[in-house]
């Protein structure tokens, strides 16, 4: 007979969903079924005149926003399979995160089909897709991501409190700089063209990927709070700094 896990982070992979430990994570998985959209009720027809209205410059921004955009979505599919869906020992978590993970799927689906209407030159959309490599400031942003995957990408259990702090980090940095500052930071620019009359199918797509990527966050930091509930000692003053230096970090990037 297997011992159910005490708190959210125990070693293991509980498959009971009664009785309910977390009931939050559950009706956080079907609050986001509600917002199921698909990328073909997104018309990019206009979009396709207003980038001929841009300056070179604005163009220049567009392109960047959405190569970064391209890749940016699929490191953080790949955190969620290689790292949280793995180790948050909930059934009612997992139901989430595997929304979660067909949201990033839509999400980079979108983004492809931006790139395909945006950049019709297939020379052009291949240097999009290799921006992660090729372009400075989203090879930056994408080195960040790595690393804190890395942390955690070899460890199968979390036995050790150290490693739970090495978890707590990748889940934070991925809530907080990621999907929140990295992307926040870039539907800033889709918001400013939308603001002067642009862009319209770029503006109505980044409202529904804004909306999932708020949801997102809120799961990650509810998982956070429910760790820090059951294990407070894992949150000492060496975590508190270790965050606030990621945040630097997730700044300069």
């Amino acid at each position: 007979m297997t011992t159910r896990p005490q708190n959210l982070l125990d070693p293991g992979f509980e498959l009971t969903l009664r009785p309910m430990r977390y009931p939050d994570f559950y009706e956080r998985y079907r609050d986001a079924i509600k917002n199921t959209w698909t990328v073909e009720e997104v018309d990019l027809h206009s979009d396709v005149a207003d980038l001929a209205k841009l300056t070179p410059e604005e163009q220049h921004l567009i392109g960047r926003l959405v190569a970064f955009f391209a890749t940016g979505d699929s490191i953080v599919a790949n955190n969620l399979v290689l790292t949280l869906y793995k180790h948050i020992n909930s059934p009612e978590a997992r139901l989430y995160l595997s929304r979660q993970l067909f949201e990033e799927a839509v999400h980079v689906q979108f983004y492809l089909t931006l790139l395909d209407t945006y950049l019709p030159d297939p020379d052009d959309r291949a240097a999009a897709f290799a921006a992660v490599e090729n372009i400075p400031s989203i090879r930056e942003k994408a080195e960040f991501c790595f690393k804190w995957i890395n942390e955690v990408e070899k460890i199968d259990r979390l036995d050790t409190k150290t490693d739970r702090r090495r978890f707590l980090l990748n889940l934070i940095c991925f809530a907080a700089c990621i999907e929140g500052l990295f992307f926040y930071g870039a539907f800033a620019y889709v918001y400013w063209f939308r603001s002067r009359g642009l862009l319209h199918g770029l503006a109505t797509g980044t409202n529904w990927v804004f909306r999932d990527e708020t949801m997102h966050m809120s799961f990650a930091f509810d998982v956070v709070d429910t760790v820090r509930k059951e294990e407070p000692d894992l949150f000492d003053d060496q975590l508190q700094q270790q965050v606030t230096d990621m945040l630097h970090e997730a700044v300069e990037a």
